[in-house]
């Protein structure tokens, strides 16, 4: 139903020019927005939250997590109060790109800033959420800034991101690697107000074995594919751009979400997506270079931390 003829793809995988613009627009698109007071290089010697050593450092460096972030996006749309206050409250369909771009903004700034730089963006996400709130048509509340809902957004992004980080990551993490970084992102959860968040691969598929009977394929949960399913951006390279990547979150549900959703697996077409996507994958690696966000954290991290004076 969703799925279509990917031939177009298979041509991308072999025109060097267009792949090179799509990898150029992408990056722009996804360096375009920062947030208020977002940097990397002070205080010095403040490892920030987690620190170079940590998984979501290392999972964070490389721009398949933006694969995942959709696919946390698309499934975190079955559930219907938190589709509800998304369709209410944002501006996503009207400036995907720039929304997704403000999401990594937040999501680095979480992973790597210092720790005052993060704190003050978990207390601006909060402020912004508490204006999160109403009633649905059949009468159920729904509230950003309840712990079900803040669980339910985190747990999805956090899965998303490590689930593209091991199909798409040259050297992914071990099974440790994959129960640290879930143990990390939920404290981004909980700063956020959440409590009793999953903090494991089993404690995570457990969630979702609970929440499953919760979820629905629901009249505002099928706007959101339509949107997601239909390419996006100024230019042809952008928009070439955004029908791989959401065929690859589509593609990274799991099969329980698939259902769901009504997809059906063509083989050909899912090694035609994964091949495609790796190739852009590369190819945005290589225009992008080694990570400015990354070397400024690292940098701080490891500077003597500023002498206090006393007077």
């Amino acid at each position: 139903m969703l799925t279509t003829r990917l031939l177009d793809l298979g041509d991308l995988a072999t025109m060097g020019t267009l792949k090179r613009g799509i990898a150029s627009s992408w990056a722009k698109a996804l360096n375009s927005d920062s947030l208020p007071g977002e940097q990397y290089t002070d205080p010095p010697g403040d490892p920030g939250l987690f620190g170079p050593d940590s998984a979501i450092w290392y999972v964070h460096d490389d721009p398949c997590g933006v694969i995942g972030g959709v696919m946390g996006l698309i499934l975190g749309s079955l559930h219907e109060p938190t589709m509800h206050g998304t369709n209410k409250h944002s501006v996503y369909k009207d400036d995907p790109a720039g929304r997704l771009g403000r999401t990594v903004s937040f999501v680095n700034a979480m992973a790597f800033a210092s720790t005052p730089v993060a704190e003050k963006m978990a207390l601006t996400v909060r402020r912004m959420h508490k204006h999160v709130q109403g009633t649905m048509p059949d009468g159920r509340p729904y509230s950003a800034t309840a712990s079900e809902n803040l669980i339910w957004t985190g747990v999805t992004q956090a899965h998303g991101i490590i689930q593209a980080h091991l199909r798409y990551h040259p050297k992914p993490v071990d099974k440790a690697g994959v129960d640290q970084y879930y143990a990390e992102y939920a404290v981004i959860t909980e700063m956020l107000g959440a409590t009793g968040v999953p903090k494991t691969a089993s404690e995570v598929d457990e969630y979702f074995r609970m929440m499953r009977p919760r979820l629905t394929y629901s009249e505002e949960t099928a706007g959101a594919v339509a949107f997601f399913a239909h390419p996006f951006g100024p230019t042809n390279a952008a928009r070439a751009g955004s029908r791989i990547l959401s065929k690859a979150a589509f593609d990274l549900l799991p099969g329980w979400a698939a259902k769901l959703y009504r997809l059906h697996t063509n083989p050909v077409e899912q090694m035609i997506t994964r091949r495609s996507m790796r190739v852009m994958l590369q190819l945005l690696r290589d225009a992008v270079g080694p990570s400015i966000i990354k070397t400024q954290a690292v940098k701080r991290a490891s500077a003597p931390a500023a002498a206090v004076s006393i007077h």
